[in-house]
């Protein structure tokens, strides 16, 4: 379990860092660089609540899906009904960066035209939806480490900074 809570503690560093980049971005709009990292947080968030659950997390773009598993199941993995509901709703608004696919770093291809990330996202517009789910994902994430997994600051000063960011995040929403 103290390596699942080491990776899960590296995976917050890394979002973070992310979350950086996606306040940065914004401030220079530089919108498709705002979608693929906002994106990327929320997988690394996803995957850091999978490995305090103590559970393995093995390479994957859909942690959701390990998530949803989980919930479905009857394991021997004890969560409250306080813990499931805030994991439904983190499901709920990950979907939507899933459902993105690579599309945020590589484009879409219309018509036999490669359209690049770029021109996908190219305005406040574009990617309004992924501030949104992102702001959405940290609250409820800041209350699954702090009430059902009882994290507190002096564990994970990390928490300090995430909040942080989420407060920068809420400028833009």
């Amino acid at each position: 379990m103290n390596t699942n809570f080491s990776q899960g503690k590296s995976l917050i560093k890394s979002a973070i860092s992310d979350i950086k980049i996606v306040i940065n971005s914004l401030q220079n709009d530089y919108f498709s660089l705002v979608a693929f990292r906002s994106q990327f947080a929320v997988e690394k968030l996803n995957k850091a609540i999978l490995s305090f659950m103590g559970l393995k997390v093995e390479k994957t773009h859909v942690p959701t899906d390990i998530l949803k598993d989980v919930l479905k199941s009857e394991s021997s993995l004890a969560i409250d009904l306080e813990t499931k509901e805030i994991l439904k709703k983190i499901l709920k608004h990950s979907k939507f960066f899933e459902n993105e696919g690579v599309q945020t770093r590589y484009g879409t291809i219309k018509n036999n035209k490669l359209i690049i990330a770029e021109e996908i996202y190219q305005s406040f517009e574009n990617i309004k939806d992924f501030l949104i789910n992102l702001e959405k994902i940290v609250i409820l994430y800041l209350k699954l480490l702090k009430k059902s997994l009882n994290m507190t600051k002096e564990e994970f000063k990390d928490l300090d900074r995430l909040e942080s960011l989420l407060g920068e995040l809420k400028q833009w929403t």
